[in-house]
């Protein structure tokens, strides 16, 4: 859950059927809002994990999904780095784009070798679906 805020992603994923999941997010504040959040939810470590950084610092390993809900600008900044993050055959759940910028978020995408999968638009707001 890259951009976790609240923690809401990381949790549904768990309340769906995940195995473990973990958020990221550069707030310390949100870190700690999501942590609260999980813990509410019977949620924790080491089934559910929160971590304050970026993608480059604090994230390693792969994952089979990749979950966010942030600006266009954040998920064209992320998507440099998101792509060795993800396993192979993995995808990458973006949403909260404003549908005026959802082009270009996908060529953005794109440019970094993720193919579109899927797009969901919904008043005025767009969800991709996006592999490699």
């Amino acid at each position: 859950d890259v951009g976790c805020g609240s923690g809401i992603l990381s949790i549904a994923a768990l309340l769906l059927g995940a195995g473990t999941a973990l958020g990221v997010d550069i707030d310390l504040m949100a870190v700690a809002n999501a942590r609260e959040n999980a813990a509410r939810n019977a949620f924790g470590e080491p089934q559910l994990r929160f971590v304050q950084g970026d993608l480059a610092g604090a994230v390693f390993g792969q994952y089979d999904v990749i979950v966010s809900n942030i600006v266009a600008d954040a998920i064209i900044s992320l998507s440099r780095e998101a792509g060795a993050l993800l396993k192979p055959g993995g995808v990458w759940l973006s949403s909260g784009i404003i549908d005026t910028r959802a082009d270009e978020v996908v060529f953005a995408l794109e440019r970094q070798g993720f193919r579109l999968l899927d797009r969901r638009d919904e008043e005025g707001w767009v969800c991709l679906m996006a592999g490699l």
